[in-house]
């Protein structure tokens, strides 16, 4: 048989041939892994059971979204008040600091800016001390004088008025007062404008002002000192009852109502008393430009009617705060019809608030009303009309 001979008997063509077959690459031989340490099997544990509250257990994820629109707008709200609070604030302290404005004389109503005209009130018993008052009212003459130099200072105040409606009072705060508004007006101008009442102390003070206004039924006048004693030693001894001072001197308890006066103390407290009254002809006599002797011929203690002031020459004119207030205008050469009224001594909330203002406290005047019941005020020096009967040593010029 031939060498190309298949078995059954056909002979395959000399052109085909049996394709070449790929060499089939061994299997893989796995990489031996090293043994694993045995693992001891996990421990089972189980936590206790958690409490949970009823509310906890039925709020979802809706309970919580609900809750912050909640906070947001009260955060919101919060801010708010706070802008308003800090916006209030702000207006009431640039307020404060610019002045109240009142109504001019011609009944308009002036800015918070430009030339002002101040006004001081001086109301009630002149009396020493501090003393201020949220609604306005009585002021001690350290305050008054605080005042006046307050306003001395102030360079848009062109010209002030001193409102007074005072019986008068303490002879040495009168003089404070007198002094400060003699200093003032070698400054600017100060026109007093009188109202009810200037008598004594209230046209001490007043004497001194560049003008004196009043109304033709003001009470002014009573150029007088007035140390009023109160003797009742007789009826302490209806009762059995005296008084036995220790004493480090024969004058130590001058003025004392437990026993009678002496001649020589009744000289002593004449001479004081004299001294003080030719003290205040003499301050109103170079304040007015007036003679001392004309002066005197009036101050004997009477009382005069503003209109009978002006013809005595203690008043320069009649009329009324609003007629004040245009002439302290003129005089300070504001032009125009309106203007701002600068009012002085009125404590604001702010002030009555933080405390920064100088305040009569209620033991200060139980310790005065105490004071004028004593004996020992006896020896105080008044410049006030006598209204009630009582020993008057020296209301009257010698």
């Amino acid at each position: 048989m031939a060498d190309n001979q298949i078995p059954g008997g056909s002979t395959p063509p000399d052109n085909q041939n049996p394709p070449p077959q790929e060499p089939v690459p061994p299997p893989a031989t796995p990489t031996p892994q090293p043994p694993r340490p045995s693992q001891p099997p996990p421990t089972q544990f189980s936590p206790p059971p958690v409490q949970v509250p009823p509310q906890a257990a039925t709020a979802g994820p809706e309970t919580t979204q609900a809750k912050k629109p909640r906070r947001t707008a009260c955060i919101v709200v919060l801010i708010v008040l706070l802008c308003f609070a800090v916006f209030g604030v702000a207006m009431f302290v640039l307020a404060a600091a610019l002045g109240s404005s009142g109504g001019a004389a011609a009944g308009g109503w002036g800015t918070s800016f430009g030339d002002k005209v101040g006004v001081i009130h001086i109301s009630g018993i002149i009396s020493s001390g501090s003393g201020a008052s949220l609604f306005g009212g009585h002021l001690g003459a350290e305050t008054l004088m605080k005042l006046i130099r307050k306003a001395g200072k102030e360079q848009s105040v062109k010209a002030v008025v001193l409102r007074i409606n005072s019986p008068g009072g303490s002879a040495a705060a009168s003089q404070e007062i007198y002094q400060e508004v003699l200093r003032l007006r070698e400054k600017k101008p100060v026109v007093v404008s009188m109202g009810d009442m200037a008598a004594s102390g209230g046209y001490y003070v007043a004497a001194a002002g560049s003008k004196i206004m009043a109304c033709s039924a003001t009470m002014t006048g009573s150029i007088g000192v007035i140390m009023p004693t109160l003797q009742y030693y007789e009826a302490l001894k209806k009762i059995g009852v005296s008084m036995e001072p220790i004493k480090s001197g024969a004058h130590k308890d001058i003025g004392s109502g437990a026993r009678p006066m002496t001649p020589e103390e009744r000289k002593l407290l004449q001479d004081m008393v004299m001294d003080v009254y030719d003290q205040f002809v003499s301050d109103v006599a170079s304040a007015r430009k007036m003679d001392p002797a004309k002066v005197k011929k009036i101050a004997d203690g009477r009382i005069l009617t503003g209109r009978q002031a002006k013809d005595a020459g203690l008043v320069d004119e009649i009329g009324n705060y609003r007629d004040a207030l245009k002439l302290a205008a003129k005089l300070g050469g504001i032009k125009g019809e309106e203007f701002t009224i600068r009012e002085y001594g009125k404590v604001t909330l702010f002030e009555a608030l933080s405390g920064s203002y100088d305040t009569v406290g209620g033991d200060q005047l139980l310790r005065r009303a105490l004071q004028s019941l004593m004996w020992e005020s006896s020896t105080h020096l008044l410049m006030a009309p006598q209204v009630c009967p009582g020993t008057d040593l020296s209301s009257h010029a010698p």
